[in-house]
């Protein structure tokens, strides 16, 4: 049986509305320096994390490590709940069900909080009676999640939704994907999960657009996946803005000189020599940073009382525009793919992802009202 949505603020599930920031491990920070990143490099960096403001890591480990954990997992999961972090962790649908509930055993024998479990089943079968395996297993641990896409089933406590994964940033389209998404979240009686990023592909930066359209764009799109009702799954880098390379690049960490502190290693994964503006110790200096407007908006969205409610509704905005408002709490959220600058809703402003010049809203730009 499905565990029912909690209902109150002091009693609702942990996962109903975190940011959880997907770490790529072999890219996001090497400990050991060999080049490749580990979970001590992972471990290494959570004040990182518990800085930036996101409530839970996603281990996304290569094959077949994520199928065997190791005890190197033990001190990362300790570490994380004394920063406030849970830890979830990418598990494989695979083709066989027993396999599957191993895998996520083991895993749990390690403390972790969370599961988002992936695609289709090998050959492309229906994932329902996966999923019907790690419902079983986890109505064993009722305070820990799992995320996925809907089935038949519908047993997870997360519907993933990777309709904002768009080719080209346009309003029209990014509401027709959030209704989509509500829709089905709403069938399968859970909170939606949102992701803007297809780790296989090229980051929201480069996918936006040439030049400096892109990254502007991308900024945007940050903004209105932040104030949507539901969990968020936020890939490493995104907050870093960093465009010019695909997304399993080593995370640029501070220094002049590539690899940025990735690694000590005299010979690591190429990259790009103009990051080092983008820096995560850059960054953290800059006010009108990329990460700074995360943590701006994670640090909103976590305290402010706007940003409370799982209904959305939409009111009139012009051509290339949409405006949607977070019940009850109230936020608004209007987004600008058109052209040419639009009037602001009426309200307070609490964060643009672009300078604002008077009370226009800038063209490939979002901004937060109350």
């Amino acid at each position: 049986m499905r565990r029912a949505v909690a209902r109150s603020d002091s009693d609702r599930a942990w996962w109903t509305d975190a940011v959880c920031y997907v770490v790529h491990v072999p890219s996001f920070a090497d400990a050991d320096g060999d080049g490749v990143g580990d979970l001590a490099g992972v471990r290494s960096r959570l004040g990182y994390l518990e800085l930036l403001g996101v409530d839970a890591l996603t281990l996304a480990l290569p094959e077949p490590a994520g199928r065997h954990p190791t005890d190197d997992v033990d001190g990362l999961v300790s570490d994380a709940h004394r920063c406030g972090l849970k830890v979830t962790v990418d598990v494989p649908l695979g083709d066989d069900p027993a396999e599957l509930e191993h895998i996520l055993r083991s895993w749990l024998a390690h403390g972790v909080d969370g599961f988002r479990v992936g695609g289709d089943p090998a050959g492309g079968g229906d994932p329902t009676e996966a999923h019907r395996t790690v419902r079983k297993v986890l109505d064993e641990h009722p305070a820990v999640m799992a995320a996925g896409r809907w089935s038949a089933a519908g047993p997870l406590d997360l519907v993933v939704d990777r309709g904002l994964v768009l080719p080209r940033f346009d309003a029209d389209a990014l509401q027709a994907a959030v209704e989509r998404a509500l829709t089905a979240a709403e069938r399968a009686g859970v909170p939606p999960a949102w992701t803007a990023v297809d780790h296989r592909g090229p980051r929201q930066a480069d996918r936006f657009g040439a030049g400096e359209d892109g990254p502007r764009r991308a900024r945007a799109m940050a903004l209105f996946a932040l104030a949507l009702p539901g969990a968020v799954f936020l890939d490493q880098g995104e907050e870093l803005g960093l465009a010019g390379a695909e997304a399993g690049v080593p995370l640029p960490w501070e220094g002049a000189e590539p690899p940025f502190a990735f690694s000590t290693a005299p010979r690591t994964w190429p990259v790009p020599g103009d990051w080092a503006d983008r820096t995560v110790a850059a960054q953290l200096e800059d006010t009108d940073s990329t990460l700074s407007l995360y943590r701006r908006a994670l640090e909103l969205r976590q305290e402010h009382p706007a940003v409370a409610g799982s209904t959305v509704e939409w009111y009139g905005a012009p051509p290339g525009c949409c405006a949607l408002r977070r019940q009850p709490g109230g936020l608004v959220c209007a987004v600008n793919s058109a052209a040419a600058p639009v009037p602001l809703p009426p309200g307070e402003v609490l964060l643009s992802s672009v300078p604002l010049a008077g009370e226009q809203l800038a063209p490939d730009a979002a901004a937060w009202l109350v």
